[in-house]
């Protein structure tokens, strides 16, 4: 009986050890200095419209396209070890019909600051949520698929400014237009996102996004 009893101690002790660990851990993530910032910065509504107007008056050779992006942070259950963001990006002329809604997952590993970039099932229950969040609490972790290989790592270059890339082992699949991987680039300032994705072949030859040597494009934050 005794035996026993001690038995039940150690793993009820146990128990409580393993939760108040995993409570500390998630209360970390919520507090981390980097993704903090970073959740921060890109939250807002964006747009390419400066980048665009400059391009006709330059008459430059490749135009950006005009274009919006929103970020509004989410609170998906069960999901207590990371901050996520979900993104929505639309061409200026067609706002309510979004090219791009993905849920950003951003978390540690190894003392890195990563995105994971999630697809999200009937993405269009959500379009608009930047105007009305209520329709987030309908996400769910069962919702999201991870896109593997394309996890972006960012890294702070100074106090206004993180840097991240994905793809350059090719891990990053595509299938766009004749591609088989995609190469991703994004710098992130308090009031500015600047995100060049570029698809490229097997052989390396470019399929599509901005031509080797052109900037990205830049989204300036017209408000939180």
């Amino acid at each position: 009986m005794r035996k026993r009893i001690i038995g039940k101690f150690i793993c009820i002790a146990a128990a409580l050890w393993l939760t108040a660990s995993l409570a500390a851990a998630q209360q970390d993530v919520s507090k981390d200095k980097d993704l903090r910032r970073l959740a921060a910065w890109m939250t807002g509504s964006f747009d390419t419209f400066a980048q665009v107007n400059a391009d006709e008056e330059a008459d430059a050779k490749y135009r950006h396209i005009r274009a919006t992006l929103q970020v509004v942070p989410v609170k998906i259950n069960r999901l207590t070890d990371a901050l996520a963001l979900y993104i929505e990006n639309a061409a200026a002329e067609t706002r309510t019909k979004p090219y791009r809604q993905r849920i950003y997952v951003l978390k540690k590993r190894n003392g890195s600051s990563i995105i994971e970039i999630h697809k999200i099932s009937k993405p269009e229950d959500f379009t608009g949520a930047h105007k009305n969040p209520k329709l987030l609490e309908a996400l769910t972790l069962e919702r999201l698929t991870h896109e593997p290989g394309c996890d972006m790592t960012f890294r702070e270059i100074n106090s206004k400014l993180y840097k991240g890339a994905t793809g350059a082992d090719k891990s990053c699949q595509s299938t766009l237009r004749g591609a088989t991987y995609t190469v991703s680039n994004t710098e992130i300032t308090p009031m500015q996102i600047t995100n060049l994705d570029q698809g490229f072949d097997d052989a390396g030859v470019h399929k599509w996004g901005p031509p080797p040597g052109t900037i990205g494009h830049i989204f300036l934050k017209r408000k939180n």
